[in-house]
């Protein structure tokens, strides 16, 4: 029975799940098991489907679905920079940061279509592709000399592969760091606030007492406020991690959060809409400007209509 790497290496390494799986290597893996069939691959079409029926020595059997090849692409003039699609993507082929525009890299998009579905004012779309294998770079090809479609999957493979490399460094960096911190307030516990001023004060007691005892002609002191014991810049600085601290643990996630953030989703999807139809107004054919300029026109009405109401409850 051939191993589930050899039939991983038929696959076109998009992972675009449309085989019900979570990515190509999980249905390589389930094949491998006779848990699935061999025509799931909606990418890679009749060609995956003759591969690993002549490595499986299986029958052809019709592809359940297919997928032409298409590219992502992002309306940067709606995109609010959530980076929902980024974290989407299994190849790394968008760029864009935190509420600044994104864009796709179109030689290293795999056509997986995954960007769409997390987009909240649907600024993304699969646009048909002549190039017949995806992605088109080729760079990470560790067989140059293979056929297109393996060169391609040779690529996103890696660049897949990366990926979650990548993350997996992030994740032990992240648990290293909190391991440091945790052993250094292990190796240097706190002492809680109260506690030390009172030690401070029971020392500076005998003192006075002294002060008084000494000269007794002199006004008492204890009529006078004492004066607040000096601190070192360490206690100091540890007296501020103890409030944070202790500010950290009594802080409650608001009830309404989830809330507040569908609000904003909502607020983002009408400014994108707003957006989608100014664009059609001005770039679109006959059809789409007479709908946009009518949609603009009823939108205007009916802002007016809300600031009228507004001012007379006011």
């Amino acid at each position: 029975m051939p191993t589930a790497a050899q039939i991983n290496a038929l696959l076109p390494q998009t992972q675009c799940r449309e085989c019900g799986f979570s990515g190509c290597l999980p249905y390589a893996q389930a094949i491998s098991e006779n848990q699935a069939p061999i025509n799931l691959c909606a990418p890679g079409g009749a060609i995956v489907i003759h591969d690993l029926a002549e490595l499986l020595g299986q029958p052809e059997i019709p592809p359940a679905k297919t997928q032409a090849p298409a590219l992502a692409w992002i309306d940067e003039a709606i995109c609010i920079g959530c980076t929902a699609c980024i974290r989407a993507c299994p190849v790394d082929a968008i760029m864009g940061a935190s509420k600044q525009m994104h864009t796709v890299l179109a030689n290293e998009c795999t056509g997986c279509g995954l960007c769409v579905a997390p987009c909240p004012v649907d600024c993304i779309y699969m646009q048909p592709t002549s190039a017949q294998h995806l992605p088109q770079a080729r760079v990470l090809t560790r067989e140059p000399q293979a056929a297109e479609r393996f060169q391609a999957a040779q690529h996103a493979q890696a660049r897949y592969e990366n990926q979650i490399a990548r993350k997996q460094r992030i994740e032990a960096e992240r648990k290293q760091k909190a391991a440091a911190y945790q052993a250094k307030l292990a190796a240097h516990p706190r002492q809680p606030e109260n506690g030390r001023n009172a030690f401070t004060q029971s020392q500076n007691e005998p003192n006075e007492r002294n002060e008084l005892r000494q000269n007794p002609n002199e006004p008492n002191k204890s009529q006078h406020p004492p004066k607040s014991p000096s601190l070192s810049p360490a206690d100091l600085i540890a007296q501020a991690m103890q409030r944070a601290q202790k500010q950290s643990n009594e802080r409650i996630v608001p009830s309404n959060h989830s809330d507040f953030r569908q609000n904003q989703i909502r607020e983002a999807q009408q400014r994108a809409t707003y957006r989608r139809y100014q664009r059609d107004a001005q770039y679109g054919t006959p059809a789409e400007k007479a709908a946009a300029i009518e949609w603009l026109r009823q939108h205007k009405a009916e802002q007016e209509a809300r600031e009228a109401a507004n001012q007379q409850a006011a």
